[in-house]
């Protein structure tokens, strides 16, 4: 694993991207920023020059993972997370150097903690190049980041007993542009090795999903993303759309 910029060097006052790159052996998997019902997510400790600060970590879409036989949210293979760095004004025409301490958890049918030092000399240069592979891979991420649905569609969610409907509707019909859709908890409401019972209807989908036993007492909110390989019928080629919607109680 690496850091990797999308390009030359950084300008003065310009934020600009660091990305942080995972190789996992096949067969092996890391842990999203909200793993489920087992994982610790991949952090990085930064040590930046000074007047720079770090906004927060945007990690790789997730997939379903499995801890031996349990299903947890992360990545196999090759992933980009990426990190946007904000540039003070006063720099001089020299390198710096970031650093951070990188933790990890890698398991199979065994889980292994992993850690090491990363670091990267970054220039100050007057003219900004983007590198084209690497700069092609950072904006395939930034623009996965989950976006809203938009106003026509409907979203709720009701809590009845040890089960949570998540139900998502639009007026038109819509069904046949939504493939099998997997919803990814981000606040453990959810188990996330936990059936996802699937309803389909010609305006609306539906998910029946198991409460999870680390859930936090009356908890108000459903959270997370909803993943649908075809996309969302609309001209966002982004699979991916954000929850955060009330829960409410079935009598």
């Amino acid at each position: 694993m690496s850091f990797v910029i999308e390009q030359n060097g950084m300008k003065v006052g310009n934020d600009f991207w660091i990305g942080w790159q995972i190789i996992r052996n096949p067969g092996w998997h890391t842990y999203w920023e909200h793993p489920g019902d087992v994982g610790v997510p991949p952090k990085l400790e930064w040590e930046l020059p000074e007047g720079f600060s770090v906004s927060p970590m945007q990690y790789a879409p997730p997939e379903k993972v499995k801890m031996a036989s349990i299903r947890a949210n992360g990545n196999y293979g090759e992933t980009l997370f990426i990190t946007k760095i904000n540039v003070p004004e006063n720099l001089e025409l020299d390198d710096y150097t970031f650093k951070a301490k990188a933790s990890w958890l890698t398991c199979s049918r065994q889980c292994l903690p992993g850690f090491t030092d990363l670091e990267i000399n970054i220039k100050v240069v007057e003219l900004v190049t983007k590198d084209k592979f690497w700069s092609e891979r950072f904006e395939e991420l930034r623009n996965s980041k989950p976006s809203d649905f938009s106003n026509d569609w409907k979203i709720s969610a009701v809590e009845k007993g040890s089960l949570i409907n998540l139900k998502i509707q639009r007026d038109e019909p819509f069904i046949d542009e939504i493939s099998r859709p997997i919803f990814f908890c981000s606040n453990k409401l959810i188990r996330s090795d936990g059936k996802q019972l699937l309803i389909r209807k010609d305006n609306f989908i539906s998910l029946e999903m198991e409460k999870s036993e680390w859930a936090k007492k009356d908890e108000p909110y459903l959270a997370g993303i909803i993943y649908s390989e075809k996309g969302w019928g609309d001209q966002s080629k982004n699979k991916f759309r954000r929850i955060n919607i009330p829960l409410f109680k079935s009598n």
